[in-house]
């Protein structure tokens, strides 16, 4: 699978989705002819064989999502006639015999056009969410988790309140998948509206989260990137204006004081490197300081405390043998580097201040609750309609298709901003 090829899918129109599964060994593609074809890919050979071509809908099919494999061969289909379609292999029936995968009862509780569906993360029962132009993103589930017969409506979401028609444009849907941070959330985008909004399900409901932004433009596409261990969530957005915007989302607060720099892991509060060696030199600063007092109240008992000060700062202590010497050494010499960068007590302060600032902004994050911060907005040249966009499986990189029908990737670079890695044309495929 390293080198390049075209597939002979046969649509008899518009191609509107591709997707994998979750090895990447089957393939699923939908049009405007109204068909799914599933391919398997054929390790021995490298190509891909049609494993069946359905009849699917009664209209344009527009998007695919397939179930962990945990749960079987389970995909999904939505269409412009409004419905929702669960397909399951049969894999005692024979490949391309028509019979292969069967639909199960369709999903008919939309009076608008499906735009988007995505299947729940693995790490919880198995469900389905759906958003159409009606306004609503609806959460199915299966009465039985075996036979996946009747699926009915758990909980929904009123995106667009009042609701909404197939003129005002349509939603789009795409689940966290993250296990470790605050589990049950997704971002919808779309409609007239043109906002993008992250919902969590508590108690069989949806509560929203934050509001991503509102734009200029409808928004056609979203996709929660996987978190990889990071700290914050990356969220995609893919508009009518030719624009890519992407976000970070903080869902515990407690994270939310971190910020896109130079660096990935980066605090508010943190200025730069200089702030972590003053920290790391302090206690070394510190130990000087005691040494140079102690060595000099037991050198110089009959003295003058100013004089003592004066002649350990100025000509390096007043004698003393031995360790003792050495100590009062040390010591005088930490006090003259101390008077050239403005002291220790002058590091003290200020890393008192950093420190006095991060917790600050932690404060305050904790105050705020979750928190969107917009790191990147990409315009795409020619400025045409950005139609789909996807992460990669560790969210590293991000592919777009447009209007232009050219599917372009990107990638961050370590100063932080995103840039076009490579682009593939539909006349050079």
């Amino acid at each position: 699978m390293d080198q390049d090829q075209s597939i002979p899918v046969n649509h008899d129109d518009f191609i509107h989705d591709i997707a994998y599964n979750f090895y990447g060994t089957r393939l699923a593609t939908c049009g405007s002819d109204r068909c799914i074809k599933i391919w398997d890919w054929n390790r021995q050979t490298g190509l891909w064989i049609l494993n069946e071509s359905i009849s699917a809908h009664d209209s344009s099919v527009v998007r695919l999502s397939w179930a962990h494999p945990e749960f079987g061969q389970v995909l999904a289909s939505c269409s412009l006639d409004c419905t929702v379609r669960i397909w399951v292999e049969q894999e005692t029936n024979l490949k391309n015999s028509g019979t292969r995968w069967r639909g199960l009862t369709p999903l008919t509780d939309s009076k608008a056009a499906v735009h988007s569906i995505a299947f729940a993360p693995e790490y919880t029962s198995l469900s389905i969410a759906t958003a159409s132009s009606d306004g609503k993103v609806r959460l199915y589930s299966p009465t039985d988790s075996v036979r996946l017969e009747n699926w009915t409506v758990n909980c929904f979401i009123d995106f667009v309140p009042g609701g909404a028609t197939d003129a005002d444009g349509p939603l789009s849907v795409s689940w966290c998948k993250s296990r470790f941070s605050s589990p049950h959330m997704l971002v919808v985008g779309g409609s007239r509206h043109k906002n993008v909004k992250i919902f969590q399900l508590l108690n069989n409901a949806f509560v929203e989260l934050a509001e991503l932004a509102q734009y200029d433009s409808h928004v056609l596409d979203v996709d929660w990137a996987p978190t990889m261990g990071r700290s914050y969530h990356l969220i995609a957005t893919a508009c009518a204006d030719g624009h890519i915007r992407i976000y970070k989302f903080w869902s515990d607060p407690e994270l939310a004081g971190t910020r896109l720099t130079g660096s990935l892991f980066v605090r508010d509060g943190d200025d730069d490197d200089d702030g972590d060696e003053e920290a790391r030199d302090q206690p070394r600063d510190d130990a000087s300081d005691d040494d140079s007092i102690s060595d000099d109240s037991i050198s110089d008992d009959d003295d003058d405390d100013d004089s003592d000060d004066s002649d350990a700062s100025v000509s390096g202590g007043g004698g003393g043998g031995g360790d003792e010497g050495d100590a009062e050494s040390e010591g005088s010499d930490a006090a003259a580097t101390g008077s050239v960068f403005g002291g220790t007590a002058g590091q003290k302060r200020r890393t008192r201040a950093t420190a006095a600032a991060a917790a600050a902004a932690a404060a305050a994050a904790t105050a705020a609750g979750p928190r969107s911060e917009l790191v990147s907005d990409i315009s795409v040249q020619p400025s045409v309609p950005i139609r789909r966009i996807r992460w990669n499986s560790t969210g590293t990189l991000l592919v777009s298709s447009s209007d232009d029908g050219v599917v372009r990737m990107w990638r961050m670079t370590p100063s932080g901003t995103w840039r076009e890695m490579a682009a593939v044309s539909a006349e050079s495929a």
